[in-house]
């Protein structure tokens, strides 16, 4: 400047902010003993803070509760260790365009239930819409399309196994069908009976047989396929896609399973529903079952060896 010589600013440049969008995502905990399955989906913003919808549905029923709140990351953690640690599987990642439809189809089935919809549903819309116009494919639907019935059938001798997965650990049968298979051992034994164990364990076999047959009638068999396929979403994510196509391989055979011919006593992962419950009261009788006779008075008989 002293010399005349001018020197140029620095132009300014005004920066807008960025603002990134939003982050969808879903999450889904698979199905209990009551079908009863819970979907959140979330929305984090730029803040780190997540916008959350949660949604608990029992097939056939529809939706039972419905919620929604802001949460930082730390307590949306510690929500899903809670919900892990009570329903026995951690919440898996699925698709927000699945998790939306699926949502859809349990508010159709309010409607033919008679379910009243929550509340909280209404709070919700902001994350669990737009629903999509066509059915997302199911996040197993590509291991499924490889199942074969040969295949199927292959697998169901050792589907007894498939109750030590969490996903199915807790799975019982109606409490009621338990009481129907002790009856039957009383009606088929009487009191003199009760008192061989051999002919006890023997009688408990054929009526938890027999009444496997009887409950799994071809409506509650394809409700317990649907039931396994959407479990098998989490046993994808624990144990990768061979555990998993085992068990759409035995929900195939679940569906496909006749009264005559392949019945479902010739599936264990079916009769392992009812001894699961048997040993259940038996445990809580301990270690003895209480079997009605005919005269109404249970007598208590030794539970057998599994």
């Amino acid at each position: 400047k002293a010399r005349g010589t001018s020197i140029p600013s620095k132009p300014h440049v005004a920066r807008v902010a960025e603002t990134k969008p939003d982050v969808l995502e879903a999450a889904f905990i698979p199905p209990d003993s009551t079908g009863t399955t819970s979907i959140t989906i979330t929305s984090r913003d730029s803040s780190g803070r997540y916008h959350i919808a949660e949604v608990i549905a029992r097939d056939p029923v529809g939706i039972l509760h419905a919620g929604s709140g802001w949460l930082s990351g730390s307590q949306l953690k510690e929500g899903r260790n809670r919900a892990a640690e009570s329903m026995g599987v951690s919440p898996v990642n699925v698709p927000v365009e699945w998790a939306r439809h699926r949502i859809a189809e349990a508010q159709k089935q309010n409607a033919v239930s008679k379910q009243v919809l929550p509340l909280g549903l209404e709070r919700c819309r902001e994350l669990i819409e737009p629903v999509p116009e066509e059915s997302p494919r199911h996040p197993v639907e590509d291991l499924e399309a490889e199942v074969t019935s040969e295949m199927a059938w292959a697998r169901a001798p050792g589907s007894a196994a498939l109750h030590d997965e969490p996903e199915f650990r807790g799975w019982l049968p109606d409490r009621r069908l338990l009481e129907e298979v002790l009856q039957g051992v009383g009606k088929r034994l009487g009191p003199d009976g009760l008192k061989d164990s051999g002919r006890v364990s023997a009688a408990l076999d054929e009526e938890i047989h027999s009444a496997t047959d009887r409950f799994f009638s071809p409506d509650v068999r394809n409700l317990v396929a649907g039931r396994m396929r959407d479990a098998a979403i989490s046993v994808r994510a624990r144990k990768g896609d061979e555990r998993a196509t085992e068990v759409l391989s035995v929900a195939r055979a679940v569906r496909e399973a006749g009264l005559i011919t392949s019945p479902p006593r010739e599936i264990p992962f079916l009769v392992a529903f009812v001894q699961k419950g048997i040993g259940a009261l038996a445990q809580q009788g301990g270690g003895s079952l209480r079997i009605p006779m005919s005269s109404g008075l249970p007598a208590p008989a030794p539970a057998p060896e599994q």
